[in-house]
């Protein structure tokens, strides 16, 4: 072969590699690259269907798969998104669903059978992460109005990102992941063009699939705005306010578009502990900028708990790159000193209470600290991406100075943070992957024929880096099998009382219970709920009679008899037997899981006096027993249901001795103590969590049982117990009485009941519905006011007689959100018409008097220009 016709081969080959490193092709690879990395990782991990092992992690477990089944069973079903039954005691669900649930994509959960939830939740985790490398990819390209592939590797980086490793099991925010990259594309439109379609559609899905995530994007838009706007050269006055009116007005569209959901869930929070608001009075540092930049290095262990340490891995390039972006000449300087700025305000809002708080929501999150950190990461790798476009144009000096720069650096957080804060194997793999990085730059600044060839390289390292931090750090997993043991015994034992007992009722997971989610798992009315949206005031109820509770959750964790009955707790699962007795009897099992029915479980709704909650002692009484007998007294007359019974304490032991069978219960006063250990004769028995206020469930116990409890920690002191028991002949007697005044349910369904009741003398209805203001009661076809009961429950007064009840949930705020949402969407798609239809866009200054000129004109000559005119504005 000549020398001519080698040098022909290798031109075309240095053509061919640049013709598909800068094509359409890189948003392909944007997509499939980090795809096929998630898919190693899960065949890694042995995840289904590679093995028995799903990415179910933290509340992705206790809470996400639950939800995910709700929504599943609701669309399936034909249910209401308004009002769920299957979330403690009931609960809106159109909250829940705006919190975790809103994802357009989560609809096609319902294609699938939803025993294959888990392992589909996991794969639309992957498909996001793939999703946000490409719509990052697509936002560089559009940026610099190039495509290349150098784009692709910062999309890489986004998407396997510190961030994304450490709460990719928050699948509702990856949404706003995938969005950012298009929200930031179109604010830089509106910015510079005044188009601001793509800014208020893109940032409207975002706050529809997950206000709270928006949040946060909404202010950092803010901040970005103004990086743009001084750092963007707009021309005359008249642009840079008409990009502010712009900005504002395409904005208020995007709140517009979501507020179906936001008003509701405005309406919702009164309800929940994030009602609560205490703004920080002191500002407070967490630690030093010095520890915050270890979190770039490559294999530091992502951070889930309290000390507020941010997850802001996005490649160690960005160690070499943000120097050589403030170095930059071609990069103007307003542009830079804005960008830094912006930066800043981020590191500042990791490190500090009050822009944390702020941030946050105008909360401090329980742990999952720096939620907004994935904006960060987007901002830094905007930043790194314009200095290594720019590559050629630094000098070698410049090149080896930064180099050698951040090596020096790393050298110094190794000495100053120790081997405690970060393992030194961290910054020396960082370390080698800089040099390697750098290297490359000067083979580009070099050798410029071969840059196209230079850049595959770069990509097929940061491949290898960020799949060595992806392994190293994230997706942990559990065992799909454990999760779905239960699965088929319950949903058997579930569809046989429901197909036999059409009355209104809820069950309770006694023994063998997951999660405080398992009811919204399989889908039966509950009792106990884990969620952001949990109506505070039940969670503090829950508390006073002695039962499993904290900030956003509450179980029937230590309930009694009496609580199951009053609660409308007519059924118990169990995976083990329960001894004979007269209360709860066998009602059916399948497959180690067993159904027994509480034969004095009292109706929905039951009446009680008028004056029952003003003399209730939820609030002030620390004994729950007190607080048990005190609301059945009150409601029928009949006093110590539970009664105290004698026990034997010697140092830290305490022994108990029943006389007869019965049901026995001990609450420890001494909240020291986390762990208990028990036994029944010679069963053994841990109860732990001790120190929240749950009762101790001893159960139902032989006359002449030996019960023995100990503390875990004897230093601990003394348990300082509480031993009770119920009197079965007083609580029959009582449920009875309530039961008589009960109401019959006729029909019912997500968000209506209806039935009959009788009341012998005026009082009141108690339903064991959480009280919302939602909820609209008809007697006898007139609406009524509806009041709470132990600032938990909903009630209504009635008069003697009988009545036809009525109830109605609509989600409040929600016909308001939803005509707002109308309007918005009718104003966008009428942009969307003019924009096609007349070729411009318009904005809130010419949509007016464009629309009536089109319509009216009749001059062609004329229609062009007034076209011009407004396309130039």
């Amino acid at each position: 072969m000549t020398d001519e016709k080698k040098a022909i081969r290798k031109n075309l080959s240095r053509q061919a590699i640049y013709e598909i490193t800068h094509c359409r092709a890189v948003y392909i690879m944007a997509f499939i690259v980090p795809l096929i990395i998630m898919l190693a990782i899960y065949i890694m991990r042995g995840i289904y269907p590679f093995g028995d092992s799903v990415y179910l992690r933290s509340d992705m477990y206790h809470q996400y798969a639950p939800f995910f089944s709700n929504l599943w069973d609701k669309i399936r079903n034909g249910g209401s998104l308004q009002y769920s039954w299957d979330i403690g005691m009931g609960s809106n669900f159109l909250a829940l669903y705006g919190y975790y649930l809103s994802s357009p994509i989560n609809w096609f959960i319902a294609l699938f059978p939803k025993k294959n939830l888990l392992e589909i939740m996991d794969y639309i985790i992957m498909i996001k992460i793939a999703l946000s490398s490409f719509t990052f990819t697509y936002y560089l390209c559009k940026h610099r109005g190039k495509i290349s592939i150098t784009a692709a590797i910062f999309g890489l980086f986004y998407a396997l990102s510190g961030f994304t490793t450490a709460y990719s099991w928050n699948i509702m925010w990856l949404d706003s992941v995938v969005l950012l990259p298009l929200i930031v594309l179109g604010l830089e439109r509106l910015v510079k063009e005044h188009k601001g379609l793509l800014y208020t559609i893109t940032l409207g899905l975002a706050i529809l699939s997950n206000y709270y995530i928006a949040i946060m994007i909404c202010i950092s838009m803010v901040i970005y705005f103004f990086v743009l706007i001084i750092s963007e050269n707009l021309g005359n006055k008249k642009n840079y306010m008409k990009s502010i009116f712009c900005f504002i007005g395409y904005s208020l569209l995007a709140g517009g578009v979501a507020s179906v959901l936001l008003l509701p869930e405005m309406a919702a929070l009164q309800y929940t502990a994030s009602s609560d608001f205490s703004f920080p009075k002191v500002m407070t540092r967490y630690f030093s900028f010095f520890a915050m930049f270890k979190r770039h290095l490559i294999n530091v262990d992502v951070h889930l708990g309290l000390e507020h340490h941010p997850n802001i891995y996005c490649g160690v390039a960005s160690f070499v790159l943000v120097p050589l972006f403030v170095m930059s000449k071609k990069i103007s300087k307003k542009e830079k000193i804005t960008k830094m700025i912006a930066l800043f305000i981020f590191l500042t809002a990791f490190n500090m209470n009050i822009p944390n708080f702020i941030w946050h929501g105008f909360h401090f999150p329980n742990s999952l600290p720096c939620r907004q950190s994935f904006i960060y990461v987007f901002l830094i790798l905007e930043i790194c991406y314009e200095a290594a476009v720019n590559i050629r144009d630094y000098s070698e000096k410049q090149l080896a100075g930064s180099m050698w720069g951040v090596l020096l650096f790393l050298m110094y957080i190794g000495n100053s943070l120790g081997d405690k804060d970060i393992d030194f194997r961290s910054i020396y793999l960082s370390g080698i992957f800089i040099v390697i990085y750098v290297l490359f730059f000067f083979f580009i600044k070099k050798w410029k024929q071969y840059t196209s060839y230079f850049l595959v390289a770069i990509f097929a390292i940061a491949i290898v880096e960020v799949t060595m931090n992806t392994e190293k750090t994230g997706y942990g997993t559990t065992v799909r099998s454990a999760y779905l043991k239960d699965y088929e015994g319950v949903s058997t034992v579930i569809n046989d009382v429901e197909k036999n007992d059409t009355s209104f009722y809820r069950i309770h997971k006694y023994k063998g219970y997951r999660s405080k989610n398992d009811a919204t798992w399989n889908n039966f009315h509950s009792t106990s709920t884990f969620s952001s949206t949990a109506y505070a005031g039940l969670t503090s109820f829950y508390g006073s009679l002695g039962l499993e509770h904290s900030t956003n959750a509450y179980a029937l964790n230590g309930a009694t008899p009496l609580i199951y009955s009053i609660l409308n707790v007519k059924y118990l699962l169990t995976n083990e037997h329960m001894p004979d007795n007269d209360i709860f009897t066998y009602y059916s099992g399948n497959d180690g899981e067993f159904l027994y029915k509480n034969e004095y479980a009292l109706p929905l709704a039951y009446m009680v006096p008028g004056d029952i909650d003003e003399n209730l002692l939820y609030t002030v009484e620390t004994n729950p027993f007190n607080v048990q007998n005190n609301f059945i007294y009150h409601a029928t007359g009949i006093d110590n249901v539970m009664t105290p019974i004698s026990y034997d304490e010697n140092g830290t032991k305490v022994t108990i001795t029943p006389d007869k069978n019965m049901f026995v219960y001990v609450y420890v006063q001494n909240k020291n103590i986390e762990t208990i250990y028990g036994y029944i004769n010679s069963d053994s028995y841990n109860f732990t969590g001790v120190n929240h206020g749950r009762t101790l469930d001893i159960g139902y116990v032989e006359a002449g049982s030996t019960i023995s409890l100990t503390p875990s920690d004897s230093e601990k002191g003394s348990l300082r117990p509480l031993v009770y028991a119920v009197d079965e002949d007083k609580f029959k007697e009582a449920m009875t009485k309530l039961s008589a005044g009960g109401l019959n349910v006729t029909s019912y369904s997500d968000t209506r009941i209806t039935g009959t009741i009788t009341a012998d003398k005026s009082g009141l209805m108690f339903t064991s519905i959480p009280y919302d203001k939602s909820w609209t009661v008809y007697v006898d076809g007139t609406p009524v006011s509806t009041q709470k009961v132990g600032d938990a429950f909903l009630a209504v007064e009635l008069s003697a007689g009988t009545h036809t009840i009525e109830m109605k949930f609509t989600a409040g705020n929600y016909k308001a959100g939803l005509v707002i949402s109308i309007i918005s969407f009718i104003i966008i798609g009428s942009l969307v018409f003019f924009r096609i239809k007349f070729k411009t866009e318009i904005t809130e200054e010419n949509a007016i008097e464009t629309m009536i000129y089109k319509i009216n004109s009749k001059n062609k000559k004329t229609d062009k220009k007034q076209e011009s005119e407004e396309t130039e504005q």
